[in-house]
């Protein structure tokens, strides 16, 4: 019997999941996995912690190397292989061999694209610099390590106050170096409630992060040996012997463009809830794709190695011949800012709003295990409810240990659309090492209740 040929370009994340998942639902099928860089199933989340020095060795990053895909997984990888054109009606992609720079058509039965989001650019003169980096990569992460060994910096600027812009500002932080953060806007991490965004810069600046806030890089000034020595702004020039630009990421889809792929409002890749974009036979996971919110039912862009890893399993079982579904994602995020937890899940006050629903809110403060425990935190729970529904849309959760657990048990809640009433009757743990008599979910939904 002839073995179905699968083909998967873009090894990162999603890309490996999916072609694990087609091998295991199916042993008749032969899975060619494409990648353009040298490293396949690289922990990029884990990249702070490895510059910070909390994670001792860079190598570990590595979750699975081309040789352990193959004699493991049975999936042909080709690293240093960038696919440059798909070919629909042939069934065909065609792939440059970055090593000899020659170009080979490859037929597939079914293709899967987990070709991932690339790094926004600051246009800006000096961008170029020597000393100044994204990390989006295994490349990024290994440059930035060796900058910092080998040139010892000691004034850091982190351009971008989202989630990457936070954790390397702790992880340089961590190292010894002084650290300008740089905003456009006048809180970081746009999303989050305006008192969780507060929060955190009460965080920054408790451990010594010079935020400035309102401020447009404008020049990255070089000296002549290629080296950036000041951002300049308008609101300031600022000293730096390392760069990080943390400026958020986009889709990348020219690959699916040679196809005539279809893109949503979001300018990822749209698909079904199969993971099959508008091309027979094509299908699509990761970060390179949009995805349904749950809350709204509408497309959201939602670069998440969760999202990637689940849309990519029903993506790699659907190529093999499956029927999985993906039914989308709530936005479940967290982020560590030195001393607090702060964590996402659903959609924010203002989008609640912008959606059509009738928008309550509720905020509390309490203790996270028992008050006189000597490592009692406290944590904060704000709730965004639909008043009329009574339903849980979204909530922030910031504070000491214990704030994304908390979340994420409120995401679940969120996930499986449950009211204020259900959850101010879940049965919850109390033991004080863990978690006190009555649990901040549990107060904040019972005050919520007052106002409903």
């Amino acid at each position: 019997m002839k073995k179905r040929r699968i083909l998967v370009v873009g090894g990162l994340a999603a890309g490996p999941s999916a072609a694990a998942k087609a091998v295991r639902t199916n042993p008749n099928v032969e899975v060619t996995l494409f990648e353009a860089g040298d490293t396949v199933s690289y922990g990029i989340c884990e990249a702070p912690y490895a510059v910070a020095g909390v994670i001792d060795n860079e190598q570990k990053l590595v979750v699975y190397t081309p040789e352990r895909l193959r004699e493991e997984r049975g999936i042909e990888v080709k690293t240093l292989h960038r696919a440059e054109q798909i070919l629909p009606t042939k069934h065909q992609i065609i792939v440059r061999d970055l090593r000899n720079h020659t170009l080979v058509e490859y037929t597939y039965d079914k293709l899967i694209l987990a070709t991932g989001a690339q790094p926004r650019q600051l246009r800006v003169d000096g961008e170029d610099g020597r000393n100044v980096f994204h990390l989006s990569s295994r490349d990024d992460t290994v440059n930035i390590l060796r900058y910092i060994s080998s040139e010892s910096p000691s004034k850091a600027v982190i351009i971008g106050g989202g989630y990457i812009g936070m954790e390397m500002a702790e992880a340089l932080r961590t190292r010894g170096l002084d650290v300008t953060l740089i905003h456009r806007h006048r809180l970081p991490m746009a999303g989050l409630e305006q008192e969780t965004r507060e929060r955190i810069v009460d965080e920054l600046q408790k451990n010594d992060v010079h935020f400035v806030t309102n401020a447009k890089a404008e020049l990255l000034q070089q000296r002549n040996d290629g080296k950036v020595q000041h951002v300049v702004t308008n609101r300031g020039t600022y000293e730096a012997d390392i760069v990080i630009l943390s400026l958020g990421v986009e889709p990348n889809v020219a690959l699916a463009r040679t196809a005539k792929i279809r893109l949503g409002r979001t300018g990822a890749m749209n698909t079904d809830d199969r993971q099959q974009t508008n091309i027979d036979s094509i299908y699509a996971a990761g970060d390179c794709c949009d995805v349904k919110n749950i809350v709204t039912g509408k497309p959201m862009y939602l670069p998440l190695a969760t999202v990637a890893s689940r849309a990519a399993w029903v993506a790699g079982e659907n190529a093999a011949g499956g029927r999985a579904v993906f039914k989308g994602a709530i936005r479940a995020i967290a982020v560590k800012v030195f001393g607090i937890e702060v964590a996402q899940v659903g959609i924010s006050s203002d989008e609640a709003k912008d959606a059509g629903f009738h928008v309550v809110t509720e905020s509390i403060t309490a203790h996270s295990k028992v008050g006189i425990m000597p490592d009692s935190k406290k944590i904060t729970i704000k709730l965004i409810i639909d008043q009329r529904s009574k339903r849980l849309l979204g909530a922030n959760v910031y504070g000491g240990d214990g704030a994304v657990l908390r979340a994420n048990t409120l995401g679940v809640a969120i996930q499986h659309k449950l009211t204020i009433d259900d959850i101010a009757r879940f049965d919850m743990i109390y033991a004080p090492p863990f978690a006190p008599l009555w649990d901040p979910i549990l107060i904040a939904a019972n005050q919520a209740k007052k106002k409903l």
